[in-house]
């Protein structure tokens, strides 16, 4: 092989290495909404402006904008965001509006992280590098825009789980944004944000468990 054909081998060689060391980390590159009960608007996806800044103190730059998820019914929500990866982890600031139109009082809100969609989806496990801004959990979580209203207490945060209450989120109410960060690792296709409402029990139904629950009491005594 001649000499000036070695040259511009090592050439094209060289600049393919330099593209993808280049490759943002964890970016995510395109999402897709798998709705069913719920209609979902958002900007477009950007590439992040801070690779590789796991756990920033404070909001991380990298925002994913829902424009607003507009809920019909009571029950899961999945966005899966497809990602590439470079060696690291990104923290995304993730940002929606969010508005009840299920006909139902809502009394809390559940949001999960894992893989897959639908009846296919499976939960993210401690240690998988996929969580919600673990273990330092600063960069701040909003589910009352409102105080007072809607659901000012996070109570239940874990890796892979949020469970915001102490509220009541009416029919027709509209939340101007939920707020909540996500690290994203190397290593990933794409993982999944499933997102549900978790409605007031009906009269009856809270009825039925105050009965059984003196019946259990009474059942004790005995």
């Amino acid at each position: 092989m001649a000499h000036s054909t070695k040259f511009i081998i090592c050439i094209a060689l060289a600049l393919s290495l330099s593209h993808v060391s280049c490759l943002r980390a964890a970016a995510i590159v395109n999402f897709t909404p798998h709705t069913g009960i719920a209609s979902v608007a958002a900007t477009s996806v950007v590439a992040p402006v801070a690779p590789n800044n796991d756990n920033v103190v404070g909001l991380s730059p990298n925002e994913f904008f829902l424009t607003q998820k507009n809920y019909t019914g009571i029950g899961p929500v999945d966005l899966t965001f497809d990602v590439v990866n470079s060696g690291g982890t990104t923290e995304y600031a993730f940002k929606e509006g969010v508005a009840n139109s299920t006909g139902l009082p809502w009394v809390g809100y559940h949001v999960e992280l894992g893989y897959g969609f639908g009846a296919a989806f499976v939960k993210s496990t401690p240690g998988d590098g996929l969580d919600f801004d673990f273990p330092d959990y600063d960069s701040g979580l909003q589910f009352a825009p409102s105080p007072g209203f809607y659901f000012p207490i996070a109570a239940n945060i874990s890796e892979d789980d949020i469970v915001a209450g102490g509220g009541v989120m009416p029919n027709g109410g509209f939340a101007g944004y939920f707020r909540f960060s996500v690290d994203v690792p190397d290593g990933i296709t794409q993982f999944t944000v499933r997102q549900s409402p978790i409605a007031a029990p009906e009269p009856a139904s809270a009825l039925l468990a105050i009965l059984a629950g003196m019946m259990l009491v009474g059942m004790r005594r005995h």
